[in-house]
């Protein structure tokens, strides 16, 4: 059995010093005896909560575009050849406006260093 103020010896290694690759040595601290170290069990267990159910969107009918284009992707493997081509025609419409808002001229700021 330890005396009283032999607690710290031992814990570390006070004769090695520990040195990375830059050169910096390391030297080993002892490390404070006030802390629990001791494993403390707890009574917790995971709850989950239960799955909410999907909300479930109705299968688009129509041939509007802007509307086609909002509905999920797994929709599009029952859309008929007029739904089809209602979306792609929306999306040429949109990819022929973002061309048009491009700017003309771009600024470039030159900064001395």
């Amino acid at each position: 059995m330890r005396a009283s103020g032999d607690v710290n010896k031992g814990a570390y290694n006070d004769a090695v010093s520990y040195r990375d690759e830059r050169g910096v040595v390391y030297d080993p601290v002892p490390l404070p005896t006030n802390e629990v170290t001791d494993a403390v069990a707890l009574d917790a267990r995971l709850v989950r909560r239960p799955a909410e159910a999907r909300k479930t969107i109705p299968f688009y009918s129509g041939t509007d575009g802007v509307e086609l284009a909002q509905q999920p992707p797994n929709h599009r493997r029952r859309w008929t050849d007029a739904q089809w081509l209602a979306f792609e025609e929306h999306r040429k419409l949109e990819q022929e406006a973002s061309h048009a808002d491009e700017p003309r001229a771009a600024v470039w700021v030159v900064r001395d260093r």
